[in-house]
């Protein structure tokens, strides 16, 4: 990864401008969720992308176990 800094300003609402080869090198687009993080005297930005986890079948005897407890409670 290439190394910059860049100084910037915090605006109105705390929006800070992020430059446009560093959102580049990131791969930020906008409207893109990222996530902040607080470490020390340091913010760390990174992006925030959410892992999908693959259940399989799982799913379906999930939904069908639950089912069934709901007409029980019908009952």
């Amino acid at each position: 990864m290439v190394r910059m800094n860049v100084i910037s300003r915090i605006g109105k609402k705390g929006i800070i401008v992020i430059p446009k080869k560093m959102r580049e090198s990131l791969g930020l687009k906008e409207n893109m969720q990222v996530i902040l993080i607080l470490k020390e005297n340091e913010i760390i930005l990174r992006p925030f992308n959410i892992e999908r986890v693959k259940l399989g079948g799982r799913v379906s005897e999930i939904v069908l176990k639950s089912k069934i407890e709901e007409n029980e409670l019908e009952k």
